[in-house]
């Protein structure tokens, strides 16, 4: 599997923007699956980090998490190009 080295950072980012936007349980359930499946861990420190959270507040953080940890603007702007 290529680039697996994002997939902890991509989980994490699905699940602030699953628990500040739909906070739709059948997600989180998954979602906590899988932290518990692949990283043997759990969600815990991903909650606290909501507390006190909007989606909006919270966007400008995700971004720079998103640019630093993952290629995703590479990827958003090639899609945007096709």
């Amino acid at each position: 599997m290529k680039n697996t080295n994002e997939v902890r950072t991509i989980l994490g980012v699905l699940y602030y923007l699953n628990r500040l936007g739909n906070n739709d349980k059948d997600i989180e359930d998954v979602l906590d699956y899988a932290f518990y499946r692949l990283f043997g861990s759990n969600t815990n420190l991903l909650l606290l980090a909501c507390v006190g959270q909007t989606k909006e507040s919270a966007k400008p953080s995700i971004d720079e998490i998103l640019r630093t940890q993952t290629q995703f603007n590479e990827f958003m702007n090639a899609k945007e190009k096709h």
